[in-house]
């Protein structure tokens, strides 16, 4: 039997249905078998539906079952999303025709349509979305709640345009599906993997220097917004990441480091761990390698994989998920990127912004000193 390409990151079909439930009044239909629903059900934590396909319903199709429960749905929920699966779709059932009853929107994303991303993406391009060049606000978008800096990440957006004024934020997946027809034209994106290509981009949250420079891209776009403060908690932080880290410095040496997770959030916990610890990085593996850019990162979908990069070269500290630290349990660990197990996570611990880089850095230097 072929192995699994990405065994260890979602399909497109988690992708979509991950995007989708992100939306308030929005209810979400896995057009599939049992196995198809209970993944992302399991993984995401949130209301979803399933049409649960047999044998029976493979061979004589499930329209009519399909039907009811869009219909059932749709009593309680602005729209119904109908997410296609791989089976329906190879054996070329028809599912865009639900008949007269509530507004139905059918994305089609099997899971071999590709990866996580791909299929996140491919709901973004399905939404029916418009944008409002009168909007007084701004969009935020690459919010996915697979993400485990999911919550984090949306309160810290929140503080951070809070601090600068009154520009009227809009969080995507993180918001009603009501808001989707008049969506603000500014941009800026928490990850720039899962960027939807909405309205007119600014900038990333991804990082204090970048945080800076995003708010004052729309600074100049927006009077009702002031980088001042901002400003002032960046230069603090950045003075207070430099004083603990060359603390450290004088009493270790610097840590050589893997880092595995999305590409974007990769490159930047590495670029920030080079920077601040002189972290010498033993490899960056991706789970999405279809946004691979720079040379230095690579695929990491596989345990094989995986394992090949931890046995090379084992790191003093190891930023991924539950698959590495099984691989590696003597070495320092930071949760970095799903699935997370084994561990108790309540708080919301954001990525993006000021407090995000902080809390990596804390998380980064607290690990090694454990260790």
């Amino acid at each position: 039997m072929r192995d699994c390409s990405a065994a260890l990151w979602p399909c497109a079909m988690t992708g979509a249905v991950s995007c989708l439930t992100g939306l308030e009044g929005i209810g979400v239909v896995i057009h599939g078998a049992s196995g198809c629903y209970f993944y992302p059900a399991t993984i995401l934590r949130k209301k979803i539906h399933c049409t649960f396909l047999v044998e029976e319903d493979i061979i004589f199709g499930a329209g009519e079952r399909l039907r009811e429960l869009v219909g059932t749905l749709g009593k309680t929920h602005d729209v119904v999303a109908v997410v296609n699966t791989c089976t329906p779709a190879i054996i070329g059932e028809k599912i865009e025709d639900m008949g007269e009853g509530p507004s139905v929107i059918v994305i089609d994303s099997p899971g071999f349509l590709g990866s996580y991303e791909e299929g996140f993406l491919a709901a973004c391009r399905e939404l029916p979305v418009g944008i409002d060049p009168g909007h007084p606000g701004v969009l935020v978008d690459g919010l996915s709640p697979l993400d485990p800096f999911y919550a984090g990440n949306c309160l810290e957006t929140l503080r951070l345009l809070g601090r600068g004024g009154a520009m009227e934020p809009v969080l995507f997946s993180a918001c009603p599906y009501t808001c989707l027809s008049h969506l603000p034209a500014p941009v800026i994106t928490t990850n720039p993997d899962l960027h939807a290509g909405f309205g007119d981009m600014q900038g990333t949250l991804l990082g204090i220097d970048e945080t800076v420079r995003s708010l004052s891209a729309l600074e100049h776009i927006s009077d009702n917004l002031s980088c001042d403060q901002v400003e002032r908690e960046a230069e603090a932080s950045k003075e207070e990441i430099a004083r603990v880290c060359d603390k450290y410095l004088q009493r270790h040496d610097p840590p050589t480091v893997g880092i595995f997770g999305g590409t974007a959030y990769s490159c930047f916990a590495a670029a920030l761990l080079e920077e601040t610890l002189d972290a010498s990085i033993t490899c960056v593996g991706s789970r999405n390698p279809a946004a691979l850019d720079p040379p230095c990162v690579t695929g990491a979908t596989t345990l094989d994989q995986v394992r090949e990069f931890l046995d090379r070269d084992r790191p003093d500290l190891i930023l991924g998920s539950s698959f590495e630290h099984s691989l590696a349990p003597g070495t320092a660990f930071v949760p970095f990127t799903f699935p997370i197990r084994g561990m108790v996570r309540l708080k919301a611990r954001p990525l993006v912004g000021i407090q995000g880089t902080l809390g990596l850095i804390e998380d980064v230097l607290n690990a090694l000193l454990d260790r």
